[in-house]
């Protein structure tokens, strides 16, 4: 008789997901993996997405509903799911998604293979066949993603697993730190990462299960007001995660490059506003993150320079490719 396998948890968190999570919930469940349950986690829908999620699938022994009084964004509403669960693996799900039947065996196994392996990606295509959201590496200290199609067909060490769907071993997940909950949404993902394999785990992608990626997401198009917390977040993930000698010498010029860029890209559009909310958002938010950064520093196990060498994308980018790609 086939062993049931170590406990997973998947968690999804909706949002006004209802054009989604029938097919979301509907492929999860299916899944060929015995010991899993599904943590649907909604933050205060309006649509009845989750009165919908309730009707269908509450009877199914495998799924939890809880629900939130309020909208608490993508990191602390998945937090509360890391809370919720004992399981030894984590999986963070995005809604608008639908997986394959293998999805859970795939990443368990690669997990259980190395017991250093902290996360764990698949392949994420959209309805087109197109690849828009994969694994983030750091090259030149800058943290990049894939230029070439073809690094999406091989297992990688990466930095960082994207978000919409990747797997945690839940203990470095109580070690670490969930997502950063100052983040809200937006490169959460990329910060927990460098967290990850600050502390001696590693973050891995493999192409063996394939994830449908409904309609590009519920986050399509950019917000001034998401331009602002992605320019914040990015200088954030580098001042948090920065080993000190990285502090001194790269943050600075990472700091003017992004806000080069941010610069120029919007006298084009003639929003430079938004570029100096950018930067006010960022002061505001040095303290907190100084004060984390120090509990984080206390724990790294790992230098900058191993974690350049090991997480580096192994196709052929430049220099300026990397900055390119700030």
């Amino acid at each position: 008789m086939r062993e049931k396998g170590p406990q997973v948890s998947v968690i999804i968190l909706n949002y006004n997901g209802g054009a989604y999570v029938v097919r979301c919930l509907g492929s999860i469940l299916k899944n060929s993996y015995r010991n899993f349950e599904v943590i649907f986690v909604d933050n205060n829908s309006s649509d009845g997405s989750v009165e919908l999620a309730s009707r269908l699938f509450n009877s199914n022994p495998h799924f939890i509903i809880i629900r939130n009084s309020e909208n608490l964004g993508f990191s602390v509403g998945n937090n509360i799911g890391f809370k919720r669960t004992k399981a030894k693996y984590v999986i963070v799900l995005n809604n608008d998604t639908e997986v394959q039947e293998n999805f859970i065996n795939t990443l368990v196994n690669v997990a259980e293979s190395d017991e250093t392996i902290g996360s764990v990606g698949c392949k994420i295509l959209q309805q087109d066949g197109s690849i828009r959201y994969g694994p983030k590496y750091i090259n030149y200290g800058f943290i990049v993603h894939a230029l070439q199609k073809n690094t999406y067909e091989k297992f990688t060490t990466n930095l960082a697993n994207c978000g919409c769907a990747s797997l945690y071993r839940k203990s470095v997940i109580d070690k670490i730190g969930g997502f950063e909950p100052l983040f809200w949404a937006d490169w959460e993902d990329h910060d927990l990462g460098y967290r990850l394999n600050l502390t001696g785990f590693k973050s891995v992608y493999t192409p063996k299960t394939t994830l449908l990626h409904l309609g590009g997401g519920l986050s399509l198009g950019i917000s001034e007001e998401r331009k602002i917390r992605i320019f914040r977040n990015k200088l954030l993930t580098y001042l948090k995660n920065y080993e000190a000698r990285n502090l001194l010498l790269r943050f600075p010029l990472i700091f003017l490059l992004l806000s080069a860029k941010e610069i120029l890209f919007m006298l084009k559009n003639k929003k430079i506003s938004s570029i100096f909310n950018g930067h006010i958002e960022f002061f505001k938010a040095i303290k907190p993150i100084i004060n984390e950064r120090k509990r984080i520093q206390k724990m790294r196990t790992t230098s900058d320079n191993q974690i350049f060498n090991i997480c580096r994308i192994r196709e052929q980018q430049s220099f300026w490719d990397a900055l390119k790609l700030l």
